[in-house]
């Protein structure tokens, strides 16, 4: 984006628990494809957003947990996973 004001920096994604903001599990974005450096080949072929989900909810697959996320991981491939 080349009107962007600060063209450099670190995105981290994070998994916080919403009542108290408790850092749970995350990751620092290192370049493309950084996303899937934990996932099986199937999980791979995902798209980036979903990736990044399903890296960061392993740990608390099938704890029955609700995830909120912003529009950006909002998918219909991403629902079809967690559904899974």
């Amino acid at each position: 984006m080349p009107n962007k004001p600060a063209k450099h920096g670190i995105k981290m994604l994070c998994h916080t628990d919403a009542r108290n903001s408790y850092f749970y599990n995350g990751y620092i974005y290192t370049g493309m494809d950084s996303d899937g450096q934990t996932l099986s080949k199937n999980e791979n072929k995902l798209q980036k957003p979903t990736q990044a989900v399903i890296c960061l909810e392993k740990p608390l697959e099938k704890s029955n947990r609700n995830i909120t996320a912003d529009n950006w991981f909002s998918s219909i491939e991403l629902l079809e996973q967690l559904k899974q």
